[in-house]
């Protein structure tokens, strides 16, 4: 890989390269207090001779400032299958205020992928996962109604009608979800084309400041029309998917006309800190490439190296920071002076690659 830096003055780095511990590595929400960013894993056992098909996988791992990478919930102890996108609770979730939710398989790879999910919680202390939700089937038309193949949302904004619940999507049944501080999990609505436009949901968030700010405290799901999370199997389909059409959830109802057709990177913004030179507080954008990964795909064909950062500049326009990178779900988090950028490539669960293609890199300015 040989990445372009658009911007003077900005350096790329590998902080943790391929072929090291990383499968499907991923990014929290959150930094702790002594800047520890956590990193959420999909791939790994403790034996590395040879998967092991009827056991779980996966890690949680605490990146130090120093670009030490120490395990947090070691390989082993995420019980039989994977967890996935930590997200910390806020003060609305009551008692679980400062736990971090974690979407999960309950049976480990592909086979666990297109089955029942649950919503595991965590300490951010312990080396171990509690389960807190277990994920209801619903009437959806598509999937049989399991909640398979989840993405992550985010919480209800204080003073929304949202506030005390945890939303995101399931991909196999087309679905949006809740979960509230109780753990009392229900389904908002089914994109089946019964019982609203079908939709295969690859993003939701809550418009902000940053997000889609003319529709402030609203939820907005963007995803595929017509699309099924089975649409890539056999790598048919691989690259499509990245545009999306963006509606308004009101009501368990999606709009009749979507707010916005873009790539799903626009539900994901990241705002840079005050040290980021030239570009601080300005927002950043990741284009995951040409590869469609919310879907069911065997990952055994070469990744294009499409992927990009990009940032908004003055006259709302979107503009490279860096491109040519390994394209896969490219994940970003600012830790201080310097944006961390995960890497997950090919699919450990999904695509039963199980070699260590993950890794974290680093965009700073220096200067140079």
């Amino acid at each position: 890989m040989t990445p372009k830096v658009h911007v003077p003055g900005y350096t790329f780095r590998i902080v943790v390269p391929t072929n090291d511990v990383l499968f499907d590595p991923h990014v929290g929400n959150w930094i702790e207090e002594d800047g520890s960013i956590p990193i959420c894993d999909v791939g790994g056992q403790p034996s590395q001779a040879e998967f092991d098909p009827d056991l779980g996988h996966g890690a949680l791992w605490w990146l130090r400032p120093d670009d030490r990478l120490e395990p947090a919930v070691p390989w082993g102890r995420t019980h039989l299958g994977m967890p996935m996108f930590p997200r910390i609770a806020p003060a609305s979730f009551g008692r679980w205020a400062g736990h971090a939710l974690i979407l999960s398989q309950v049976q480990p790879g592909r086979r666990g992928a297109h089955m029942d999910h649950v919503i595991h919680i965590w300490d951010r202390k312990s080396q171990d996962l509690v389960l807190f939700a277990t994920i209801p089937r619903n009437e959806s038309a598509i999937g049989n109604g399991i909640p398979a193949a989840l993405i992550p949302g985010g919480f209800g904004p204080t003073g929304s009608p949202y506030e005390g619940s945890y939303y995101f999507t399931a991909l196999r049944n087309n679905s949006i979800y809740a979960v509230n501080g109780r753990g009392e999990t229900t389904t908002l609505a089914i994109m089946d084309g019964i019982r609203g436009p079908a939709l295969l949901p690859r993003a939701l968030c809550f418009g902000s400041d940053d997000c889609f700010p003319e529709h402030k405290g609203r939820l907005i799901v963007g995803g595929i029309p017509s699309g099924t999370f089975i649409i890539g199997d056999n790598n048919v389909g691989r690259k499509i998917g990245q545009e999306c059409a963006f509606h308004v959830v009101e009501n368990g109802k999606l709009s009749d006309e979507p707010i916005a057709v873009g790539n799903r990177m626009l539900a994901f913004p990241a705002r840079a800190t005050d040290t980021f030179g030239p570009l601080s507080r300005k927002l950043l954008f990741t284009d995951h490439g040409s590869i469609n990964q919310s879907q069911s795909m065997y990952d055994h064909t070469a990744l294009p190296h499409d992927g990009a950062i990009l940032y908004e500049d003055t006259d709302g326009t979107l503009k490279p920071l860096v491109t040519q990178l390994r394209s896969g779900r490219n994940d970003v988090l600012f830790q201080g002076d310097r944006l961390i950028i995960t890497h997950w490539g090919k699919s450990y669960s999904t695509g039963e690659f199980h070699l260590p293609d993950g890794a974290i890199w680093e965009l700073k300015y220096t200067g140079n």
